[in-house]
C-alpha cells in the first residue's frame, strides 16, 4: 500500500508540474497575440499620417493657400496637404513655408509642376497651392461648405492637381464609399467647369491600396487622370530621412521624392 501511495505522489507530482508548465506556456503565448491583435485593431483607426508620426502637421481650421497673381497667361490650382504646403513649425524643426520636406519652395512638387507647365506652354502662370488637410479629416462633409473651395471653382483654373489622402483615417468599406464620393465631387467641380481644365488626381505618397483605389475610381467617375505615387513613398530614398530629427517631417518627400511626384503629374498632363 505504501508503494502504491508513493507512486501516486511521485507521478502525480510530475503530472501537476507538467500541467503547470503547459498552462504557463499557453498564457505567455496567447497574451502577446491578444495585445498584437489589439494594436492591429486600433491601428485601423489611424491615418497614414499618424502611423508615420506626422499627425501634428496641418494645424488650424482653415484651408491655407499660397497664391501668385501676376497677370499670368493660364492658371494652376494644386490641392494637397503638408506635402504641398506647410507653414513654419519650429517645434517640429520645420522652418519653410512650402511643401514639407523640400529644401526650398522651388523644389517642392507643387512648384515643380507649375514650372513644368510654364516650360511646356512657354508662358507664365498664376497659381494657387492650397492645403486642404481639413477636408481630409472631414471627408463626409459637402465640399460646398468650404468657401475656399467655392472660390477655387470660380477661379477657373486651367490645370488642377488633387494630391491628398495621407491624413484620411484608415477606411472601412462604408467610409471608402464616402471618401470616393467626396473625391469625385471635388474633381467634378472642376471637370464640369465651362473652361474644361485638365485634372490629375494622385494617390497618397504613403502607400495605401484602399485609398489609392478610391482615388482611381473617383478619377474615372469625374473624367480626371489618375497617377499612383504609393510606390515612391515605399522607398526611403524619396523621403527626407536624416535631414530632420522629427520623424513625421522626415517621412515627407525630400527633393528627390518631390521631383518624382512632379514628374508623375506632369507626364499625366501631356
Amino acid at each position: 500500500m505504501k508503494n502504491i501511495y508513493a507512486s501516486l505522489v511521485k507521478y502525480g507530482g510530475n503530472f501537476c508540474y507538467i500541467f503547470f508548465v503547459f498552462i504557463a506556456a499557453i498564457f505567455f503565448v496567447i497574451q502577446p497575440l491578444s495585445a498584437s491583435e489589439k494594436v492591429s485593431k486600433n491601428s485601423a483607426q489611424f491615418s497614414d499620417a499618424k502611423l508615420m508620426g506626422a499627425e501634428k502637421m496641418n494645424p488650424g481650421n482653415v484651408l491655407s493657400c499660397s497664391e501668385r497673381s501676376s497677370s499670368g497667361k493660364f492658371k494652376v490650382l494644386i490641392y494637397g496637404n503638408s506635402i504641398a504646403l506647410h507653414c513654419p513649425a519650429p517645434n517640429l524643426g520645420w522652418h519653410g513655408n512650402w511643401g514639407m520636406a523640400a529644401t526650398s519652395s522651388e523644389k517642392d512638387f507643387a512648384h515643380l509642376v507649375i514650372q513644368g507647365l510654364e516650360k511646356k506652354r512657354g508662358e507664365k502662370a498664376d497659381f494657387r497651392i492650397r492645403n486642404i488637410a481639413l477636408l481630409e479629416h472631414n471627408f463626409k462633409k459637402d465640399i460646398k461648405e468650404y468657401s475656399e473651395i467655392i472660390s477655387d471653382i470660380e477661379y477657373l483654373p486651367d490645370y488642377v492637381v488633387i494630391a491628398i489622402g495621407e491624413n484620411v483615417p484608415n477606411l472601412s468599406k462604408k467610409d471608402a464609399v464616402s471618401y470616393t464620393k467626396m473625391l469625385a465631387s471635388l474633381a467634378n467641380a472642376f471637370t464640369k467647369n465651362p473652361n474644361k481644365p485638365s485634372v490629375v488626381m494622385r494617390s497618397p505618397f504613403w502607400k495605401n491600396n484602399l485609398k489609392a483605389s478610391c482615388t482611381a475610381k473617383a478619377a474615372k467617375m469625374a473624367g480626371a487622370m489618375y497617377v499612383d505615387a504609393g510606390f515612391l513613398g515605399s522607398k526611403n530614398e524619396n523621403k527626407a530621412i536624416g535631414l530632420f530629427s522629427h520623424k513625421g517631417v522626415a517621412a515627407h518627400p525630400g527633393d528627390l521624392g518631390m521631383r518624382r511626384i512632379a514628374d508623375l503629374i506632369l507626364n499625366a498632363f501631356k
